[in-house]
């Protein structure tokens, strides 16, 4: 790499140095890029793609996704192996999508041109726009790339850096802070590594100005057409904000921004239907609780997420030959959902399961190949699908099933096969639930015992399968109270609710837990500090990087 720099100097040092260097001079000067508002809205759009779209093996999100999930305590691996971090090997740089995240990079420094143009020109690049366009355009517009950097250091700091340690020195320096465009070659090979401190605080405060600038919903007539499908509004930025307070551990503020999103959203979003709904719309449409989302809907322009196969069941009985991750068999016993597993196949799943429709909806038994000739032994075998994994799978095990459910084939506990339509789904990005139970813990932790249990209960009354059960679930044994409410009960309810979904680490980080399980990896016990959690930046970055 060394080399290469090198080379790129020595080209730079020839070109300076041509004689002819009127060839190179501008006959005129460069034009903007955004001639109009119209044109300046592109600039978020691009950048939600390159962040949330890029589909096939190079999603920066879904990358993201992958390696949250990988060292979480709630999930085995079907033939795990180092490339996918499963051993918390996180200093072995050799994983296979781990660049991905880096790659959001890119976008920061889009976001950093943007934003300079915007003050190059006092904060006002068409002095002759409207009032109308100024309020539900350009301040939009410019929300939109806070909240596009926020979530890229975000994904960036929740991967690369320490947890933050609360009244810590929060001075370790992991990756590099930009915030402006680099103005020459010196200033882009020596660029600020933030402390971890700083890369939050930046966190904090580009989600507080989307805040500030973000309109709460669309308005047709007013605002860019594209602004209904999906992109962030100033509930999205609450509920960022939410999420950073927590990952700082300031759960006063955390609840603070929860409850705008759950209390002040004007009936946008709630939990009055079933969990399936979240993730079954192939059109430009949202499930109600579903607050931010990437709009993948579009036959045309649509991509095929492959690494969602990693973490979720993909819905075509074509199984993935590498590696996919399932629930963690200590996990299933503490959830009481299954008593012996890994003991054989067809093994009946208890009623704490059957009864909650998540399971049925969102997540699906897989068996391996040849078990099926014992489906007569099963209590639940509507759910349970027989696959050609051959060794990789041996036991009955249990997947997320929360992608590709859009479509013709979109509303059945399962589905067997895949239409176009169906894998072009949008993908849920923030959703309701997971602001209940933020705030559950969040109220929980300052010893307001009522307020959690009635945050745990929405969630909870949600899932219920009352057909199943046999009873209401205000009714029944396991509905929550201020006496009885625990934090484990919010922490299992959240690890079902969000399974899968990149939440877990980030979840046990944020709440500074003193003791994070292996699973089943024969790893130690160790505290949200541990530095396996914290992934080596690649290569490519620190051969290149002189402050690296």
């Amino acid at each position: 790499m060394k080399k290469l720099l090198f080379l790129a100097i020595s080209a730079m040092m020839l070109f300076s140095s041509c004689e002819n260097e009127a060839y190179f001079e501008l006959e005129r000067p460069a034009q903007s890029p955004w001639l109009t508002i119209a044109e300046f809205d592109r600039a978020p759009i691009g950048l939600y793609y390159n962040v949330f779209n890029m589909g096939t093996y190079n999603d920066p999100f879904r990358s993201w996704m992958l390696y949250q999930n990988a060292v979480a305590d709630d999930v085995s691996w079907i033939n795990p192996g180092d490339s996918w971090g499963w051993f918390r090997d996180t200093q072995n740089t050799g994983k296979s999508f781990l660049d991905n995240v880096w790659k959001v990079y890119v976008p920061i420094c889009s976001v950093n041109d943007a934003l300079a143009f915007v003050a190059d020109n006092n904060g006002n690049p068409w002095p002759k726009m409207s009032a109308d366009d100024k309020t539900y355009n350009l301040d939009r517009i410019i929300g939109e790339l806070y909240f596009i950097r926020g979530f890229c250091y975000y994904m960036l700091a929740t991967t690369y850096c320490n947890a933050y340690v609360p009244g810590g020195a929060n001075d370790a320096k992991h990756i590099p802070l930009l915030t402006k465009v680099a103005t020459d070659f010196n200033d882009a090979s020596n660029p600020n590594i933030g402390t971890d401190g700083e890369v939050w605080a930046q966190i904090q405060a580009d989600f507080e100005k989307a805040y500030s600038l973000l309109p709460e919903r669309y308005i047709s007539g007013k605002m860019n057409v594209s602004y209904q499908a999906g992109r962030a509004n100033k509930f999205a930025a609450a509920f960022m904000l939410a999420r950073t307070h927590f990952a700082m551990g300031n759960y006063t503020k955390t609840a603070e921004y929860a409850s705008v999103v759950i209390d002040q959203n004007g009936g946008d979003y709630d939990l009055s239907e079933d969990p399936i709904m979240a993730f079954n719309k192939s059109t430009m449409s949202r499930g109600k609780e579903v607050v931010f989302w990437d709009a993948n809907y579009d036959l045309t322009f649509g991509k095929d997420m492959l690494l969602d196969g990693a973490y979720n069941h993909i819905r075509t009985n074509i199984v993935n030959s590498w590696s996919e991750c399932n629930m963690d068999s200590s996990t299933l016993i503490r959830l009481g959902w299954l008593s012996n597993p890994k003991t054989g196949v067809n093994l009946p799943f208890n009623a704490a399961a059957l009864r909650d429709k998540r399971f049925n909806q969102v997540m699906i038994i897989r068996e391996p190949s040849g078990a099926s000739s014992q489906i007569a032994t099963s209590p639940s075998n509507t759910l349970r699908s027989y696959v050609s994994t051959g060794a990789q799978q041996i036991y009955t095990s249990l997947f997320a099933n929360k992608v590709g459910r859009g479509g013709a084939t979109a509303t059945s506990g399962i589905a067997i096969v895949s239409t176009n339509n169906a894998k072009r789904t949008n993908t849920p990005i923030l959703r309701l639930a997971e602001m209940y139970l933020t705030r559950s813990i969040c109220r929980f932790k300052a010893g307001n015992m009522q307020g959690a249990a009635d945050d745990l209960n929405v969630v909870r009354a949600r899932a219920w399968d009352a057909t199943v059960a046999g009873v209401a679930y205000a009714s029944s044994p396991n509905y929550v109270t201020a006496s009885n409410i625990t934090e484990q009960m919010i922490g299992d309810e959240r690890l079902i609710e969000m399974y899968c979904e990149g939440d877990r680490i980030n979840y046990l980080r944020g709440m500074k837990a003193p003791a994070i399980g292996p699973g089943e990896r024969k790893l130690p016990v160790v505290p949200y500090t541990d530095a396996g959690f914290v992934w080596k930046i690649p290569v490519t970055e620190s051969d290149l990087n002189f402050n690296l």
